[in-house]
């Protein structure tokens, strides 16, 4: 979270505060699938959060609503549930009858009707609780709730074909006939169904839930914005991470504490490995906030990593140097920008190299590392007025701290001053990459608040320096709430994740509702408002030029002890790294080593093969000479070999 959300966060938690309750009160609630027992079924949001959903006729779902009483009289009366379209229109009762936008689903495969439920709201200290019902048929019924006690009720509803999409639906329950009034505390339940239809343009592409999954945790990291991949060495990915939540997860409510802990974390990831629980989380210990790459005692400043990259047993990461400011977004720069630097394989942070003042610019908006040559190439921004100034810079890949060099239009030029932009962005939301054999950019639309922009471009080259084809939207994000867009940035590329089917993996990071929907609601925030998405582009979408993955083929000399797998690496010939394409091993792991024709061995590394089909990123190392040398990839069982030209 950037410093201009702490201003709008703080004033979302003077609005919202704390539920006070009193009398006898509708009071927390949570929306539910009907996809299991009144224990075990999933749920659609955090407590106290809306729900949007895609329309569809028929389908139930659940509401769990906690009813209060705190006087000193048993209440008895008449139990229903209402909804209103809007929230100001007409109260309707939902019941069997047809042509309400919602009836009673009448029947579930996970509940039966008049159940007793479980305490499932988190209300510490609200009362003595009580079961209350599960209600799948029955639409109202006498009940009584005691003084000093609390209930939930689970209604099991469904949206008939009069429903209104993209219309604003807010429930309650009533209580007819209690000696007392029953009251609401706010929020009350709402939701929305909207258009169950694809948005125009995003064919092809998909959310990845694997990846989605992996973003879904309860310890640990929970929710950043910032989802910057370095592939490592040893077969492992490091996420460099910004404003970070860490622990502190709710795991009955959903939700988080309102502020994050860190401003910056790291993930440690078995590559290709999704289970969010195999992963690591890496913070720092302070003193003050214990931020991962942090060098100043002084929390007014502080370091947002940008991408990285691994040179030999060092893992750099860009760290963009900000300060806290009253003015302006909420905060300007802190000076020159650092290299933070983590020695492999422990990845502890071992210091922080100074760069050179480069003014109203950020680097490390992607690294190429894969370049013949003595040089690592790093893509900047310059910011403008909504578009932003794509920038280049290299230096020696032996001495990052040596002076930088520019690219100023023609040349490699060291005075910074001389800088030419090599394209523009749609906005500050930038990230470039190369993938196989192009260069390829990405840009968010403009957007700094809620129902802003909504679409990601991408522009691709053949050089480095340029030119790039004109920008072409490639995707328009459809995360939604209540019919508001989300304020959305930081596209990012991960070329080490292109699977099979030759599509690639991109991340975006949404940052709340802003103004629109708050994201702290009764001291609770919902993390999925500020998660990273996974996307799984077709390289065709992107450019129909980028090299495809080439159909695994069994190589010469196979196994005589069966196991029949397939292995492929490409690009073939190669230069500085290639990537490994496995197929069907049954291996638990692999040992892959290059030989020279003198049969000497140039890398070693040992890799866990992690499913029917994984590939493996191979970085050589510095000096290896031109020429012909041999891929091995042997197993306890089984060994392929392949040919690999270096040029």
């Amino acid at each position: 979270m950037n410093s201009k959300d702490l201003f709008l966060l703080c004033t979302l938690l003077l609005l919202s505060g704390t539920q006070l309750f009193a009398n006898f009160s509708q009071a927390h609630w949570r929306w539910r699938k009907d996809n299991g027992t009144e224990t075990k079924a999933a749920w659609h949001a955090p407590q106290d959060f809306p729900s949007t959903l895609p329309f569809i006729s028929g389908v139930p779902l659940r509401l769990r609503v906690e009813v209060y009483n705190s006087l000193v009289n048993d209440e008895k009366g008449t139990a229903s549930l209402q909804y209103q379209r809007g929230s100001a229109g007409a109260w309707i009762t939902v019941s069997n009858s047809a042509g309400n936008d919602f009836v009673m689903a009448g029947s579930s495969p996970y509940v039966t009707d008049g159940q007793p439920t479980t305490s499932l709201i988190r209300d510490d200290g609200a009362g003595t609780f009580a079961g209350g019902r599960v209600l799948v048929s029955t639409w109202q019924f006498t009940d009584t709730l005691h003084a000093g006690a609390r209930k939930e009720y689970e209604w099991c509803i469904k949206p008939t074909l009069s429903l209104s999409t993209d219309s604003l639906y807010q429930f309650r329950m009533l209580f007819t006939g209690t000696q007392d009034a029953m009251t609401y505390v706010s929020p009350v339940p709402d939701m929305m169904y909207r258009p169950n239809v694809p948005i125009t343009g995003n064919a092809g592409i998909y959310k990845d839930s694997l990846v989605t999954g992996f973003f879904d945790r309860d310890s640990g990291w929970i929710a950043s914005d910032g989802a910057l991949s370095i592939p490592l060495s040893d077969g492992r990915d490091f996420w460099a991470m910004n404003d970070s939540y860490i622990n502190n997860y709710d795991t009955l409510a959903g939700t988080t504490g309102c502020l994050f802990q860190v401003r910056n974390a790291g993930l440690v990831q078995p590559l290709n490995n999704w289970t969010w629980t195999s992963t690591s989380t890496r913070i720092g210990s302070g003193p003050g906030i214990p931020s991962l790459f942090k060098n100043n005692s002084n929390d007014n400043y502080l370091l947002w990593p940008t991408g990285g990259y691994q040179q030999g047993d060092t893992v750099y990461v860009y760290c963009s140097n900000i300060m806290n400011s009253s003015g302006g977004l909420g905060f300007t720069s802190g000076g020159n920008d650092f290299l933070g630097k983590m020695v492999m394989p422990g990845l502890a942070v071992a210091g922080f190299d100074s760069l050179q003042s480069m003014p109203n610019m950020t680097f490390g908006v992607g690294f190429d590392t894969d370049e013949p040559g003595n040089y690592i190439y790093t893509w900047g921004l310059k910011g403008a007025f909504i578009t932003s100034d794509i920038v280049v810079a290299r230096f020696p890949r032996s001495n990052p701290r040596a002076h930088w060099s520019f690219w100023n239009g023609t040349a490699w030029d060291t005075a910074v001053s001389h800088i030419a932009p090599i394209t523009t962005g749609a906005s500050n939301g930038v990230y470039c990459a190369k993938v196989r054999n192009k260069y390829v950019l990405l840009s968010t639309e403009f957007s700094v608040s809620c129902d802003a922009g909504t679409r990601i471009y991408v522009a691709t080259s053949d050089s480095i320096t340029g030119p790039f084809t004109n920008r072409k939207v490639l995707y328009t994000i459809p995360d939604n709430v209540l019919g508001h867009s989300p304020f959305f940035y930081a596209p990012a590329i991960h070329p080490e994740y292109i699977n099979s089917k030759n599509e690639l993996l991109i991340t975006y990071d949404i940052n709340g509702y802003s103004n629109c929907e708050p994201a702290c609601i009764n001291n609770g925030y919902n993390p999925d408002y500020y998660r990273p998405r996974g996307l799984r582009v077709p390289l065709a979408l992107i450019d129909s030029g980028i090299t495809r993955i080439p159909e695994p083929v069994q190589v010469s000399h196979p196994s005589p002890f069966g196991n029949r797998w397939k292995m492929a690496a490409y690009p073939n010939p190669a230069h500085a790294a290639f990537t490994v394409a496995i197929e069907g091993c049954s291996e638990h792991t692999l040992n892959l080593t290059l030989l020279s024709l003198s049969g000497k061995a140039v890398y070693r590394n040992q890799i866990p093969v992690t499913g029917t089909y994984m590939t493996k990123n191979v970085y050589l190392p510095p000096g290896l000479g031109r020429g012909l040398y041999f891929l091995l990839a042997q197993g306890e069982r089984s060994v392929r070999w392949d040919k690999i030209v270096l040029e």
